[in-house]
C-alpha cells in the first residue's frame, strides 16, 4: 500500500506535526505502507516555495493586522464560501497540473491532506474526474477554512462535532466525516508518574513570532514561585535574551527533536503559557495540561482562540494583574481544576473513534510479523 500525505512548505509547522503523526499511527497498523512526504510547492518550484514561505512569515510579524484582515475576508469566511466563489487563479492551475501528473507517476493508494491548500487542489482535480485516488483531510486546526476541498474528498478527520455539523452544510455526507480530534503523536499518549515539580512550560518562542519578550518583561517584574521553561527552539535570540535577564525562575530550553524529552516537560509541568496552534493545543490538552494564552497570530490562531475560549478549554491571561497570580488561581485551586477537567472530558467524549481505529476502518489492519 502506497500513500502519500501533503503538508505545505518545508518549515516546521503544525501541518508538519501532523503529518508526522498520521504517518506514526499509519505505521503501527500498517507496517507495509510505503508512505512519502511531499511539499508540492517544493516539488514543483523550490525557489517559489521559498520566497512565498518569507513573504509569509513578513507578513504575519509585521503586519499582523493586514494578515487578519485578508485571512477574514479570503480564507475564512462566516458562510464558508468564499474560497469556492473565487475562480481559479493561473497558479492554481498550474499546481493542478503538475500535482496531477506527479500522481499519474507515483500511483498511490491513498493521499492525505494535511494543509488546505493541496486539498483544493485535489478537490477541483476530483471533481473534474481527472483523478480518482481516495483522498483524506487531516483538519490541523478548530475550525474547517473555506480553502480546504469538501464535497470532492473522500474522508475527513475532524477535531469536533461542530466541525463535523460545518462540513455537512456543503453536502459532505456525515458517512464520510470522522471525529478523531486534532492527530497527536502516539509518544504523547505515553503516561508517566506526573512530577511535584514547580514549573510552568513557556511555548510559542521557536519562531521568533508573537509577544514572549512583553510576557518575560512581565515575569522578571514579579516575585516567581515556579520555575518557567521557555521553549526556545531555534530562536538564539530569545535564549540569550531569557540568559540576560540572570532570573534562576526563567530557564531557557533549546531546541529538542525528541518526543520523548518534550513529553517529559509536559509532564514535569504545571500548567503551560502558549499561543494557539492547534497541534501544540491538542498536545497539551492530551497531556491534561491547563492552557493559558498571552497572545495569538493573526489568522488561524485568532479562530482557535474563540473556539477554545468558547469551550472554555483554555485561559486568557490579562495585562492588569501579574501573570503568576491569574495562573495560580486556577491550577492551585481544586474546584476550578475541577470544572477545566469536567470541561474536558466533554469535548473528549465527541470523538466518535480514535484516530488508530479510524485508520484500521480505512487501511485495514496488516500484521508486522514476517511469515515463515
Amino acid at each position: 500500500m502506497k500513500i502519500i500525505v501533503l503538508p505545505l512548505f518545508r518549515l516546521p509547522s503544525g501541518h508538519h506535526k501532523a503529518a508526522e503523526a498520521i504517518i506514526e499511527h499509519i505505521t503501527r497498523i500498517r507496517p507495509d505502507a510505503q508512505i512519502q512526504t511531499v511539499d508540492i510547492l517544493s516539488y514543483c518550484h523550490e525557489s517559489l516555495e521559498t520566497v512565498v514561505s518569507k513573504m509569509y512569515m513578513q507578513w504575519i510579524s509585521k503586519k499582523p493586522d493586514s494578515y487578519s484582515k485578508f485571512y477574514k475576508s479570503f480564507i475564512y469566511t462566516p458562510d464558508g464560501k468564499r474560497s469556492e466563489q473565487v475562480p481559479l487563479h493561473v497558479w492554481d492551475k498550474y499546481f493542478e497540473f503538475r500535482l496531477a501528473r506527479f500522481i499519474e507517476k507515483e500511483q498511490p493508494d491513498y493521499i492525505i491532506c494535511t494543509h488546505s491548500y493541496p486539498s483544493k487542489l485535489l478537490n477541483h482535480l476530483k471533481r473534474q474526474r481527472k483523478i480518482d485516488v481516495p483522498v483524506i483531510n487531516v483538519y490541523t486546526d478548530f475550525f474547517v477554512s473555506d480553502v480546504w476541498g469538501k464535497q470532492g474528498i473522500d474522508y475527513h478527520f475532524v477535531p469536533h462535532l461542530e466541525a463535523k455539523k460545518w462540513l455537512t452544510k456543503f453536502g459532505v455526507p456525515g458517512s464520510r466525516i470522522f471525529i478523531t480530534g486534532i492527530p497527536v503523536h502516539p509518544s504523547f499518549e505515553v503516561e508517566h508518574t506526573r512530577s511535584e515539580y514547580r514549573s510552568i512550560l513557556v511555548g510559542g518562542g521557536n519562531s521568533g513570532l508573537g509577544h514572549l519578550e512583553k510576557l518575560l518583561n512581565s515575569l522578571q517584574s514579579e516575585p516567581l514561585s515556579y520555575m518557567y521553561k521557555v521553549l526556545c527552539g531555534h530562536n538564539e535570540k530569545l535564549r540569550e535574551q531569557i540568559i540576560s535577564l540572570k532570573n534562576p525562575r526563567i530557564q531557557a530550553l533549546s531546541y529538542m527533536s525528541s518526543r520523548e524529552e518534550m513529553n517529559r516537560y509536559y509532564e514535569e509541568a504545571s500548567a503551560i503559557i502558549t499561543k494557539p496552534g492547534g497541534i501544540t493545543v491538542s498536545e497539551v490538552l492530551e497531556k491534561e495540561l491547563p492552557v493559558f494564552i498571552a497572545s495569538a497570530l493573526p489568522g488561524q490562531e485568532e479562530f482557535n482562540a474563540d473556539y477554545l475560549k468558547k469551550r472554555q478549554l483554555i485561559y486568557e491571561l490579562c495585562d492588569d494583574k501579574p501573570v503568576e497570580q491569574q495562573i495560580t488561581a486556577i491550577i492551585e485551586s481544586d474546584i476550578e481544576r475541577s470544572k477545566w477537567k469536567k470541561r474536558l472530558d466533554m469535548y473528549r467524549l465527541e470523538k466518535e473513534h480514535t484516530l488508530e481505529t479510524t485508520l484500521i476502518n480505512i487501511f485495514g489492519k496488516k500484521s508486522s510479523s514476517i511469515p515463515l
